[in-house]
């Protein structure tokens, strides 16, 4: 036999023989996700939102999944930075990105130079929650209900300085939509999270935000900041009181966020799996729905599949908001 033929038949005896360990090995693989700390990127500071409940789930996962889940805190340019160095990462399952709405749904359509395409990039292992947004004021406004910020907004054009979580987030939109749907004149604020917006908003440096009870719940019950209505179709069970927009002679406006926990495209489908199974678990368990209502926010899973449509119906909806209301970044 010619010696190419003996090397070629040598080569496909030894494939033949590596074969039935690499079928082996790959269940084994499986199984042993994770074997090392997994890192959750989040694009906001501590203390906001999203990192809230993050930090209230990933323990959950710790537990189930017998690894560290550590949050790590990338701020910046509406979650850009922190999903560009997930994106940049290995899609093993070690690197995860937790969002929302604005840097999930949203940032693309705002942001056209980005080095990824959330939709095209990242996929969803699960949605973890829903949350409505209120309209609130500094409480040393001469200003008590919904109309009479709209009066005085009139009356007063660019005198307002209305705070978001960053240029091109939920709470942006939110504002931006508000000022459109109703002809107002407020100036955008943003900062780098919720909770710097919402500390400047009790201290007077701002006057108006549409955002989540959670974070601003503690300026309101000291009296720094007043909640003038709730953004949402009913009235909510932690304000009773609190009239919905409609309600409140702001009919057809609502504004509310949510959060998935996402991967690299091209992680291991065995590791996904396993992830959604862990935080479909952990969502059902009392306890964190109970910890999470607290922080003003429902506890609400899809699993990959539901997920991914519910999202890219969400960026198809936000995309073309931004696009008829010509809205852009400063």
């Amino acid at each position: 036999m010619p010696i190419e033929l003996l090397r070629r038949a040598a080569v496909a005896r030894r494939a033949a023989l590596a074969l039935p360990a690499l079928i082996l090995a790959r269940p084994a693989a499986a199984q042993d996700y994770p074997s090392r700390p997994v890192r959750v990127v989040i694009g906001f500071p501590p203390g906001g939102g999203v990192d809230i409940v993050a930090r209230l789930i990933m323990p959950r996962l710790s537990e189930a999944l017998g690894q560290p889940f550590l949050v790590e805190n990338r701020a910046g340019a509406n979650g850009n930075i922190a999903m560009d160095a997930v994106h940049q990462s290995s899609p093993d399952g070690y690197t995860l990105f937790y969002g929302n709405v604005g840097n999930l749904a949203v940032t693309n359509a705002l942001y056209r130079n980005l080095s990824f395409d959330t939709l095209r990039d990242f996929v969803p292992i699960g949605q973890t929650m829903e949350s409505f947004s209120v309209i609130a004021v500094n409480a040393e406004l001469p200003i008590r209900t919904l109309p009479e910020l709209m009066a005085y907004a009139r009356a007063n054009p660019g005198r307002l300085n209305g705070a978001s979580a960053g240029a091109g987030g939920p709470t942006h939109l939110a504002l931006e939509l508000f000022k459109r749907q109703f002809n107002l004149d407020i100036v955008h604020v943003p900062y780098r999270g919720s909770a710097p917006a919402i500390v400047d908003l009790a201290g007077g440096r701002v006057q108006l935000i549409i955002d989540g009870y959670s974070l601003m719940r503690s300026a309101v019950e000291s009296g720094r900041v007043r909640v003038l209505a709730v953004a949402a179709a009913r009235r909510e069970a932690l304000l009773p009181n609190i009239p919905t927009t409609a309600e409140a002679g702001a009919p057809g406006f609502e504004a509310g966020s949510w959060h998935m926990l996402t991967a690299p495209r091209g992680t291991p489908q065995a590791a996904l799996d396993r992830l959604e199974r862990a935080l479909g678990a952990a969502l059902a368990e009392p306890a964190l729905v109970a910890a999470m209502a607290q922080q003003g926010v429902a506890a609400r899973f899809r699993n990959q599949r539901d997920a991914a449509a519910f999202f890219a119906a969400e960026r198809e909806r936000w995309t073309r908001v931004i696009r008829e209301g010509n809205i852009t970044v400063e």
